[in-house]
């Protein structure tokens, strides 16, 4: 806490610049019968200044330069409006009165604001993707399937819903990427470290996401982590108008998914949400050439429906809370319950089938979030406090052995499926963490940036079973960790805001306590390091249609709680003496955007040294982490739109990246170099997407909707193992990949309903993923949707 007591009390004393003549937009905001409003928001984009009419109706925003000034001024159940006003030296105060319409059609008004928000985070300095998934909440995808469609980001995912995932940003992967939700670590919300990245997000339904923002090398000040190449924030639904939205899906593989999304905003501000979700999906997809070891002993290869693979959860989140108050423009609390259910069918090369092991998790959250700008002069504030309590149980207890067909046959003598030991294992986690975001605008070409966030997590637990097998519980020796992330920036812009540069250096402090097993003794350890990481960043601005951006980060991850005090529960022993892994990631791109097509490139270097990888070994001997490996990352991406027609958009996009080992035989325990420059095994190295999508407004009706769309995936075929090893045609390769999927949705008058029909994979082509493991062939999926109601 030092370090970020530290960092507040030197940006509370950065002194407050301000031009010697500026200008000021004040006025008057009335309804249409001339009846002055209060609570009005008046925004302006450039600036990232705002305020509320007071009672009277009256505003006032100072400090602002000479200059066009676009203002935004909505209310609660009014209709948006936007106003361009120019402010000139020989009348340095511009006063208005805007006269507000009753609202017609908030979901429009709300369509409008966050698409401008969104091009806001696209002009920041970083290499960033944006994608808008309301735009794309009527088709029955996940949001590792959005993730999937963002060049130079590969997902790949081990199954079905709710399979392990790992995601990729242009070649770091894992661990190495952080992920956000609304700028707080995810691993606060939702049982990140305890099940994987895929069942957690598989837990945020689209329907309930606004937008994801993924950012690839720097990442801004904002993102409170030590991510060592790339962050995702994923920014959910915060409409500020009465709704009612409920979705329902079927698809195969006995998949179900229903989201319900409530609001009731009140004429005082008070505003109230209900939103909750259900997933279920049986998973039992068709896998191909299995081995099963037949009545003569001979090992037979066979097709197989997947039998121990069913994923369920659910999540109930409720929120209460004001807005656009003078002294706060958000104050919000928020309760959430989640639960699930996750059965696991195989081993992560799919050799060998589990018939009944499975984790089940209950997540409960609570928290409290502030927004207010201009808290103080010029300074705009965004703070978070939450507690979550996260419980798993993870059970393994069976001796029976299973084959490809669900059959029983045999019996180990000890053992469960996964582990040495057999395990009935229940862990009680605890968090308690903070997040303080400040911005200053120090004048209208500087801003100053501040982001802190702190978090204790304790965790311990209990497992009779497996304290039987080892003469003791070594569960109930409780786990600590503290994590202090700070980092501060400035945003300068030069040349009329034609160039805009960013830096920033962030702090990382982490200290760890927990224990190792010796010769079946406990062992307390305890780690504690500080680290930091720093970033330079510029765009430059070719006029309005042309935007290019440079960026260089000196990156820095500290390794995590299983990595540094083990996890016995995965036969993962502790190594506390881990270093961090560093990385020099360098991006330089831009994009070129007409009318009615655009074009962006990008190219990206990394250099990564102390890779931590797990040395895996056979259980009963416990794995460990280990600092190896030396690696070299280069690439390019490229993404093309075209709008031919107002009714046919058209999207192309690809990837080539090559992963080349550095690491000398001193530092890959191994006894020469044949594998120093070697393309890292595993890792995709040439893969794309594609869509053309077709809308028809006023199809049947005016105002109804008709979208047909066609997607398609390529993934070049690359080597399961190290290509340098054995003979060319005896390797182990995961074969080139070229899915289809198309589909249909037809909206009714005024977005009451939607009806949509998709078919994934309509080739019914077989499909891979880490170490060749197999995916679901051709799926039907069907969704409805309907605003039952909205003011």
């Amino acid at each position: 806490m030092q370090y970020i007591s530290y960092f507040i009390f030197v940006f509370l004393l950065i002194p407050q610049v301000s031009l010697s003549q500026e200008g000021v937009i004040s006025g008057t905001v009335t309804n249409e019968k001339g009846t002055p409003l209060s609570g009005a928001h008046i925004y302006i984009s450039e600036t990232n200044k705002s305020t509320v009419t007071d009672n009277s109706g009256v505003f006032r925003i100072e400090h602002l330069t000479f200059s066009d000034h676009q203002i935004v001024i909505s209310h609660i159940g009014y209709q948006t409006q936007q106003k361009t006003i120019t402010l000139l030296k020989n009348q340095p105060e511009i006063k208005i009165t805007i006269r507000l319409d009753k609202q017609l059609d908030e979901l429009s008004e709300v369509t409008v604001l966050s698409t401008s928000e969104a091009t806001k985070i696209r002009n920041s300095t970083t290499t960033v993707s944006v994608i808008e998934a309301k735009k794309l909440n009527n088709r029955s995808v996940t949001t590792s399937d959005l993730l999937s469609t963002v060049p130079g980001v590969q997902i790949r995912q081990s199954g079905g819903v709710g399979n392990a995932t790992e995601i990729s940003i242009q070649g770091l992967s894992g661990r190495q990427i952080k992920l956000f939700v609304n700028g707080v670590p995810m691993d606060f919300l939702l049982p990140v470290e305890e099940l994987g990245i895929g069942p957690s997000l598989a837990m945020l339904p689209v329907n309930l996401i606004k937008r994801m923002e993924v950012y690839k090398g720097a990442v801004p000040v904002s993102m409170g982590a030590d991510a060592l190449g790339g962050a995702i924030n994923i920014v959910t639904r915060k409409e500020k108008f009465d709704f009612l939205e409920v979705s329902a899906a079927y698809s195969s593989f006995n998949t179900y998914k229903t989201t319900v999304n409530a609001r009731k905003v009140m004429p005082s501000g008070l505003t109230a949400g209900l939103t909750g979700f259900y997933t279920y999906s049986d998973n039992n997809y068709t896998l191909h050439d299995v081995n099963l070891i037949n009545e003569q002993g001979n090992p037979e290869s066979i097709s197989a429906k997947k039998f121990h693979d069913a994923f369920r959860s659910y999540m109930i989140k409720g929120d209460i809370g004001l807005i656009d108050k003078p002294w706060a423009d958000q104050i919000t609390l928020n309760f959430s319950y989640a639960n699930l259910y996750d059965e696991i069918q195989h081993n992560f090369e799919m050799r060998q089938p589990y018939g009944e092991a499975l984790n089940k998790v209950s997540a409960h959250n609570t928290a409290l979030q502030y927004e207010k700008k201009d808290l103080l002069r010029n300074l705009d504030a965004n703070l978070y406090i939450g507690y979550n309590r996260i419980i798993t149980d993870f059970n393994d207890t069976t001796l029976n052995i299973y084959n490809w067909r669900g059959e029983v046959i045999g019996q180990r003598t000890s053992g469960g499926e996964i582990t040495p030991s057999q395990n009935k294992l229940k862990l009680n986690g605890d968090n308690i963490s903070g997040r303080i975001n400040l911005n200053y605008n120090a004048n209208t070409t500087t801003r100053f940036l501040f982001n802190g966030v702190t978090s204790f997590f304790k965790r311990s637990g209990e497992d009779p079973v497996a304290a039987a097998f080892y003469g003791q519980d070594y569960y109930k020796n409780p786990v600590h960790i503290y994590k202090a992330t700070s980092g501060i920036g400035v945003e300068k812009n030069f040349l009329d805001k034609k160039i805009t540069s960013h830096s920033a250096i962030k702090l990382y402090h982490y200290t760890a306590k927990g224990f190792e097993i010796n010769n079946n003794e406990v062992d307390e350890i305890e780690q504690q390091k500080t680290e930091f990481g720093a970033s330079q960043s510029f765009s430059w601005k070719f006029g309005h249609n042309v935007l290019s951006k440079l960026s260089y980060e000196y990156a820095t991850r500290l390794p995590d709680r299983i990595e540094t005090l083990g996890d016995f529960s995965i036969a993962v022993a502790a190594n506390p003496n881990l270093k961090p892994e560093r990385s020099h990631n360098i991006n330089l791109g831009g994009n070129l955007k007409k009318e009615t097509w655009s074009i962006e490139a990008n190219g990206f270097f990394r250099e990564i040294e102390n890779i931590i990888i797990l040395q895996a070994v056979p259980p009963p001997v416990l794995s460990t982490y280990q600092n190896l490996l030396k690696t070299r990352i280069l690439g390019i991406e490229g993404e093309v739109s075209i709008q031919p027609l107002s009714w046919i958009n058209i999207t192309l996009n690809g990837t080539y990246q090559d992963l080349r080992n550095r690491s000398k035989k001193e530092n890959s325990g191994v006894s020469n170099d044949r594998y120093f420059g070697a393309r890292l095994p595993n890792k995709p190295y040439l893969f794309g997407n594609g869509e053309i999508q077709i809308t028809k407004n006023s199809f049947i009706k005016n105002n109804d909707r008709l979208q047909f769309w066609w997607s398609t995936r390529y993934v070049e075929e690359f080597f399961r193992y190290w290509e340098v090893d054995g003979r060319k045609e005896d390797k182990l390769v995961i074969p080139t990949q070229w899915l289809h999927n198309i589909g249909i949705a037809y909206t009714g008058r005024h977005k009451q309903y939607t009806i949509t029909l998709e078919t994934h994979n309509i080739f019914d082509q077989q499909a891979y993923d880490n170490f060749g493991v197999q995916k679901p062939g051709r799926s039907w999926h069907l969704k409805l949707k309907t605003s039952l109601f909205k003011s």
